[in-house]
């Protein structure tokens, strides 16, 4: 495969990838793989987001002028990155509105990025996913432009969102999306929450599961099992929101989401 063929068919790609691209070719040499780099952003036919990850112009395009799937470029700003939180809604086809804001899991030491007025955030997944290694568990691939992306499954990103709503857009976009979402595997759903060892998360998830019982069919069992795990005092499903005490969840819920204003009408 040629050089240009390789861009072509990687629309972002990172310095790394390059190199094995080169490598298979029987020219991996770092300074053959700089070469060709310089070469071709002189030439407009690729451009730099950050130090070692690039994009391809389009056909007939220049650089600075093609279009980019942001999505895309989000999962290739880390070695080991994972689109979460708001990012996952929108990859997975779910977010209510697109944001400028895109996040994304990793263990390493990635700081943020700031590329044609979107912003690239990393989280660093919890310390108690960390001291489990199960920092970036529950993980799958979309495909972006021919490329596979990882990002968090359905699952993970129900609770994940729920923990924290802040990377999500906030409160309202959290429960319109996750409320469009049509199907869980709620093993998997309760599973996580367990692993991520929070009272008041388990309760969040098990308010939710319960406010969309008959839509996605939640067994009593599945309930039974997350209320086990709720706090002894209430909590606020969002700080930031007042809200009355829900029955069951020892959770302080918001009087829009009691009313079911922002549920989906199946």
């Amino acid at each position: 495969m040629p050089v240009v063929d390789f861009f072509a068919s990687h629309p972002v790609f990172s310095r790394d990838e390059f190199v094995l691209f080169l490598k298979q070719r029987g020219a991996a040499s770092v300074e053959t793989a700089n070469f060709h780099l310089k070469r071709y952003l002189a030439a407009g036919r690729i451009g730099r987001i950050k130090r070692g990850v690039y994009f391809s112009a389009g056909l007939g395009e220049k650089a600075d002028r093609t279009s980019l799937d942001f999505l895309l470029v989000a999962s290739r700003l880390a070695p080991d990155a994972v689109l979460a939180y708001h990012t996952a809604l929108e990859a997975h086809g779910y977010a209510q509105s697109l944001f400028e804001r895109l996040y994304f899991l990793t263990t390493s030491k990635t700081k943020p990025v700031t590329f044609r007025q979107r912003h690239f955030v990393p989280v660093l997944p919890s310390a108690t996913l960390r001291r489990k290694k199960k920092a970036l568990a529950l993980s799958t691939e979309v495909e972006r432009r021919g490329l596979p992306c990882r990002v968090t499954t359905v699952e993970r990103t129900l609770v994940d969102v729920l923990e924290r709503p802040d990377l999500a857009g906030g409160l309202e976009e959290v429960w319109r999306s996750l409320s469009s979402v049509p199907l869980f595997d709620l093993d998997v759903v309760v599973d996580y929450v367990r692993l991520c060892g929070q009272a008041t998360l388990a309760a969040k998830v098990g308010f939710f599961l319960e406010r969309r019982q008959a839509v996605l069919g939640v067994p009593r069992t599945v309930l039974e099992r997350l209320r086990r795990m709720r706090p002894k005092q209430p909590h606020y499903l969002d700080r930031r929101l007042a809200g009355r005490l829900a029955p069951g969840w020892n959770l302080m819920v918001p009087a829009p989401v009691l009313a079911g204003e922002w549920e989906r009408v199946p």
